[in-house]
């Protein structure tokens, strides 16, 4: 990996493993989320295929008393893609919410969690979306889906940000998928997320 692109890759990890919103700061060593979320029955593996791999978990509720934050998975994604997926699993305080991509709840939840990521990205220039918001189908199930580009001043990187989220019994699943588009390409973004989404189906 050269020194351009470690240093994307080090902001891209530092973006994913802030927390699940912006007001919410963790105290303490954080607990660990599961495995194996009982609830909905989906796994988060440690390695996925040969290119992703569990970077580190938090459990929302017992790290900081939060429960309606959920829980979130950091993935490293390796080359081409170099860059992080963060799944993140959560039902907001709501005891039901519609399954699948298509509600205007979820709808309303994207919009929001679009508006977090251009506030965590303020140094890419000319942030704005490139494809989406569409529907579209990792691992076969429904998300609404949507990617960003940015520009890096200083590198010239172009960076990409792809948001995917559905209703998932009775929670929000997304998955932000930051990647650096001077190696990758949209087909590479998709194939990193239908590998997750299986993953944790499966």
């Amino acid at each position: 990996m050269g020194a351009m692109t470690a240093r994307v890759v080090v902001a891209i990890v530092m973006l994913a493993v802030s927390l699940a919103s912006t007001s919410a700061q963790p105290t303490g060593s954080p607990t660990s989320a599961p495995a194996i979320h009982p609830a909905t029955g989906l796994k988060f593996p440690s390695i996925v295929g040969r290119d992703i791999r569990l970077l580190r978990s938090i459990d929302y509720g017992r790290s900081e008393g939060r429960p309606e934050f959920g829980y979130s998975w950091n993935y490293f994604v390796a080359s081409p893609v170099d860059g992080v997926a963060r799944v993140n699993l959560f039902n907001g305080g709501l005891t039901s919410i519609p399954s699948g991509a298509d509600s205007t709840l979820v709808a309303e939840k994207f919009d929001q969690l679009l508006d977090e990521i251009r506030q965590l990205i303020p140094e890419a220039e000319h942030l704005e979306i490139v494809s989406g918001p569409a529907e579209c189908f990792p691992g076969g199930i429904s998300f609404r889906c949507a990617t960003l580009r940015g520009v890096i001043p200083k590198t010239q990187v172009p960076v990409y940000s792809t948001l995917a989220m559905t209703g998932y019994r009775n929670h929000f699943l997304s998955i932000w998928l930051e990647w650096n588009g001077t190696k990758a390409d949209p087909v590479a973004a998709e194939a990193s997320l239908n590998d997750l989404v299986d993953a944790m189906t499966r």
